[in-house]
């Protein structure tokens, strides 16, 4: 029996699609091959859009001479407001008379306080405002 180059050929394809068939290999990756947009990246969007001309359409059914339709929704009600009397006394200091020395000593303006006192700064009351705050 002669052997040829067809039948050698022959053999060796055959050999060839049997070790293959018995081979057990996962697919080929496809998804590399293009780029995947995530699904969020077209959903905005695409819900903007279809928000957009859905107003677009609402807008456009409403009419002016509609019943229902109401153009002013607020109302404004103008409350008279009556001048408030304060019930806080204001202390006032009389200007105390200083005799003029005839060697220009001066006194320290706080006997000489002419305007009323109205309080007293946090820092200087003796209050320990520690002790109402709650942990």
């Amino acid at each position: 029996m002669k052997i040829d180059n067809q039948d050698i050929a022959q053999m060796a394809r055959q050999l060839r699609d049997e070790e293959n068939s018995a081979l057990h290999v996962r697919p080929w990756p496809h998804h590399h091959r293009h780029f995947s947009v995530p699904s969020w990246l077209v959903a905005i969007p695409a819900a903007a859009l279809i928000g957009f001309f859905f107003g677009l359409w609402t807008q456009s059914n409403m009419k002016d001479t509609a019943a229902l339709t109401s153009l002013v929704d607020t109302v404004y009600i103008e409350v008279p407001v009556k001048p408030t009397v304060k019930d806080t006394a204001v202390q006032t200091v009389a200007p105390v008379p200083v005799p003029a020395d005839s060697k220009g000593v001066r006194h320290s303006p706080a006997v000489r306080r002419t305007h009323p006192v109205v309080g007293r700064p946090v820092s200087s009351d003796q209050i320990r405002y520690d002790l109402l705050v709650r942990n």
